[in-house]
């Protein structure tokens, strides 16, 4: 399959992940930036270390998505993010391809991946 115009479906998987990654960070850091008006509160620490833990679990794996993604000569050409949701142009192999996901998508799919990123650091 590696010299195909055709995209396997861990390429796909790859891109998503790869997309989704870095916006699961803005949303950690925002939310770390609006714990800050609970820090006399008891959980705010507790709340505090997890989510730096989540976010600290998050480098390594775009590491390795990357490296993955040079190994499989996958190349990210270009991510819009509007009101509708995400879509990113990518080239796999030498051809483009689109990947899209709407927005209730997206939610979903970060909302699944806090999940078992939450069973990797219990």
């Amino acid at each position: 399959m590696n010299g195909s115009r055709i995209e396997a479906e861990e390429d796909v998987q790859i891109i998503k992940e790869y997309t989704l990654l870095p916006i699961l960070l803005d949303m950690l850091a925002r939310d770390m930036e609006e714990l800050n008006v609970y820090k006399d509160k008891i959980v705010y620490h507790h709340l505090l270390y997890y989510l730096r833990e989540v976010e600290k679990s998050i480098y390594p794996e775009l590491n390795r998505l990357k490296n993955r993604m040079r190994q499989l000569d996958i190349r990210v050409i270009h991510t819009e993010t509007n009101a509708l949701g995400i879509h990113v142009e990518y080239k796999v192999r030498g051809y483009i391809h689109h990947f899209t996901m709407l927005r209730s998508l997206v939610k979903a799919e970060l909302m699944t991946t806090l999940m078992n990123m939450r069973g990797g650091l219990g």
